[in-house]
């Protein structure tokens, strides 16, 4: 055989192998994975480098009792149930990776090894040696040394109900900071997240912080005080459920919304760094939530979620079943400005799921949610939330329960591996700070490159000369999966998939 057919033996050889391991395109549902869930609801995934699942919230399996739930299970790559995972129930709500393990939270935040076993050095949520007590629960945020900022509503010291606060500073072993000042406000705070700058965006059921007047958004400084340059447009309804801080100094945030005196409510703002609405986004989007015998008179359409892909479009899961009065079942994809796209999603999406089905009929009322998406470390996503079955206008999968995985938006990286590098380590992965990455040995004239999703340039640094680790900066890319790659010269010598979280 000559060369020239040799090289063309190959290159179909290759391209046929290349035709069978595609996915059949992106974003499209996988259906090699699958849960056995029933009901009632799944509120937060952590994908494990191993390719198992953590998952939080409040279900039931399929051979579980009436009277079982769940609140934290591992599942397989494949959507089963793996036994050998503890009975957490401590892990109803937010999951929190942090070096090689990760936080939970049923009220009160824990901390676990990878394993789900707690970890015996911070504070148990059923411990006597707890130093605050719980009134109503609310959000979290984990500091890469460990400490944490959770929000409620708290008493502290225990058992002095007169000191009631809203924000309590927690150390490295989970007990109250006394090194920081608690806030208070005349209510709960429910949501909040960390800004680049190192200051918090919140919504709460409040009027005032720390005696003075605030609107349900407002924005706090990284010591806990109130930033009284940021002023949201006044609210008299209304809950923010997730944000997206942009690059630029804005935030894109999810929810319901009314303003007051505005004709109608939204779901999707932009602020500008001073709280005001951002006229260049489409706040007026049209969500709908048509749900069939809700328990009230009406439903709000919600949005969960917000996933960054790439510079210039979001992805937004929640609560609602059209957009634009287009068939969008509980996730969408908009450009930047907030105008919806038609290029994915554009099945039915998620199916109607009836909330504890029974004889009482008052409670057999339909409901579907994503409520939310999370990239894995190989660049596929997890959704999840309270539906059964999922639509995504290639494939309607009817078997789909609670936890779904989509293919990967992969275009471009099976090229970054063409020199057959070495693994390159990267710790916390996924990260929702920085990440430490590691080779084996120190390097000289190397440089460092990471690709988005896409495969276009995201980052792009000198690794530090003479040295086997290098700190990465993940403050400026968007949550999503990257490919990491070390090279020297024109050879990839050393390649690794990161994660980067909201």
């Amino acid at each position: 055989m000559s060369a020239a057919s040799k090289r063309q033996l190959i290159t179909l050889a290759t391209t046929l192998v290349a035709s069978v391991a595609l996915p059949q395109q992106p974003l499209a549902i996988d259906q090699t994975f699958r849960t056995h869930i029933i009901n009632v609801n799944v509120n937060d995934v952590l994908p494990r480098n191993d390719g198992n699942l953590i998952i939080s919230g409040y279900f039931r399996f399929q051979g579980d009792n009436i009277l079982t739930t769940h609140n934290g299970a591992l599942l397989n790559h494949s959507g089963g149930r793996l036994p050998d995972f503890p009975e957490a129930n401590f892990l109803s709500g937010k999951l929190v990776p942090w070096n090689d393990m990760f936080y939970g939270t049923n009220g009160r935040i824990s901390r676990h090894f990878m394993d789900g076993t707690l970890d015996p050095i911070y504070v148990a949520p059923n411990s006597t040696l707890t130093d605050y007590a719980i009134l109503q629960g609310g959000d979290y945020h984990v500091f890469q040394d460990g400490r944490a900022l959770i929000s409620g509503v708290y008493t502290y010291p225990l058992g002095n109900d007169n000191d009631i606060y809203s924000f309590l500073w927690l150390d490295d072993h989970g007990f109250v900071d006394t090194t920081k000042i608690q806030r208070r406000a005349d209510g709960s705070i429910y949501w909040f997240k960390e800004l680049p700058d190192g200051k918090f965006i919140c919504y709460g059921g409040i009027t005032e912080y720390e005696g003075t007047p605030v609107s349900l958004i407002f924005r706090i400084e990284a010591d806990g005080s109130l930033d009284t340059t940021f002023n949201v447009p006044p609210l008299d309804l209304g809950e923010a459920y997730t944000y997206y801080p942009t690059a630029d100094g804005k935030v894109v945030v999810g929810g319901f919304f009314h303003f007051v005196n505005a004709p109608d409510t939204v779901n999707l703002i932009r602020l500008l760094p001073n709280g005001q609405l951002d006229p260049t986004f489409n706040s007026n989007t049209d969500y709908n939530a048509n749900f069939i015998n809700s328990p009230a008179l009406y439903y709000y359409a919600s949005v969960s979620c917000i996933l960054p892909i790439g510079n210039d479009r979001l992805i937004i899961t929640g609560g609602f079943d059209e957009v634009e009065g287009q068939a969008r079942g509980g996730m969408a994809m908009l450009d930047s400005a907030g105008n919806l796209l038609d290029d994915y999603f554009t099945g039915a999406g998620c199916g109607e799921y009836t909330y504890y089905p029974g004889v009482d009929t008052s409670n057999n009322y339909k409901y579907r949610s994503i409520d939310g998406i999370k990239p894995t470390a190989d660049g596929e996503y997890y959704i999840f939330g309270a539906y059964q079955g999922y639509d995504d206008g290639t494939t309607n999968d009817t078997l789909q329960r609670f936890v779904s995985r989509l293919y990967g938006l992969n275009v471009g990286i099976n090229e970054l591996d063409k020199f057959n590098p070495k693994p390159l380590a990267i710790a916390p992965n996924p990260t929702a700070g920085s990440a430490l990455l590691s080779v084996e040995a120190p390097l000289q004239n190397a440089q460092l490159t990471l690709h988005d999703a896409s495969g276009r340039v995201a980052l792009q640094m000198a690794w530090p000369a003479g040295s086997a680790q290098c700190q990465l900066p993940t403050g400026t890319l968007a949550p999503g999966a990257y490919v990491a790659n070390v090279r020297t010269g024109a050879n990839t010598r050393y390649s690794g998939r990161l994660v980067v979280l909201p």
